[in-house]
């Protein structure tokens, strides 16, 4: 049963690891929701790794990449599995776009699952071809960010 969301904005935040013990959780979120065999380490200063707290709980992992053309992208965007349906996944969302705008970018792009593009449509995400490189079976997506 996905736990509650809780009320208030205070009980959420999201940063970058600070310690094992959150790199450890970030890499354990995204093992779970997307078996992924090993962790695979940030390739450069532009990409952003954040775990989603909860009360200072790890319960989200999402990698920000700034594309430097006023675009970031949002990867491997998951809420672990016990607390998924919840709301967090929209919360995560709300401020990893946050972060994106503190780099000065005023897009946010994502690769999606076709059984998750409505979520991201329900959030302000429209279908568009931001990547030209893109592989099949994917839906690009895009937010212009104000």
């Amino acid at each position: 049963m996905p736990a509650d969301r809780p009320k208030g904005e205070g009980c959420y935040r999201l940063d970058s690891p600070q310690c094992d013990h959150d790199w450890q959780a970030y890499h354990g979120i995204r093992r779970r929701v997307f078996h992924l065999p090993k962790p695979d380490e940030p390739v450069s200063s532009d990409c952003h790794p954040l775990v989603l707290f909860l009360q200072e709980k790890p319960i989200g992992a999402i990698q920000v990449d700034d594309l430097k053309n006023q675009a970031a992208a949002l990867r491997l965007v998951a809420i672990d599995p016990a607390f998924q349906g919840g709301g967090h996944g929209r919360v995560m969302l709300e401020h990893a776009e946050q972060f994106v705008r503190g780099l000065g970018c005023t897009k946010a792009v994502v690769y999606a699952t076709p059984e998750a593009a409505g979520f991201y449509q329900s959030v302000g995400y429209d279908e568009e071809d931001w990547d030209e490189v893109c592989m099949g079976g994917i839906v690009q997506m895009l937010k212009k960010l104000d």
